[in-house]
C-alpha cells in the first residue's frame, strides 16, 4: 500500500533564491588587479576557496562511504588528506603573512 500526499502549489508559489546569489564576498570573480597587494589578495583568496572546496570533497566522499554510496575507501583517504594538507599549507601561508605583517609593524621610519 502506498502513501500519496498531495501538496498545494498556491504555498510554493514564491520563488527560493539560494544564498550564493546573495553572499557573494569571497565568489566574486578576479578583476584586473591595481597594484600587487591586488595580485596577492587574489591569490590568496582562490587558495582559500581552493582549500575550502577540498574539505567539502572531502566531506562528500566520508559521507558517500558511510550511507554506502561508495565503497573504495581509497579514494575517501586520499580525499582526506588532499584536504588536510590544502589546509595545513593554506595555515602556514596565513602565519607567514601575519609574521611578516607584525614585522613590518616593528620597523621603525
Amino acid at each position: 500500500m502506498a502513501i500519496t500526499a498531495l501538496i498545494d502549489t498556491n504555498v510554493l508559489a514564491a520563488p527560493i533564491q539560494p544564498f550564493s546569489d546573495r553572499l557573494q564576498l569571497i565568489d566574486q570573480p578576479a578583476q584586473e588587479p591595481h597594484s600587487p597587494f591586488g595580485a596577492f589578495f587574489d591569490a590568496a583568496m582562490g587558495m582559500v576557496n581552493d582549500t575550502n572546496r577540498m574539505q567539502l570533497e572531502a566531506r562528500q566522499f566520508q559521507f558517500d562511504f558511510a550511507t554506502g554510496r561508495l565503497d573504495d575507501i581509497l579514494a575517501v583517504q586520499m580525499a582526506m588528506d588532499r584536504a588536510s594538507n590544502a589546509l595545513t599549507f593554506t595555515t602556514q601561508v596565513t602565519n607567514r603573512i601575519i609574521e611578516a605583517y607584525r614585522e613590518i609593524m616593528r620597523m621603525q621610519i
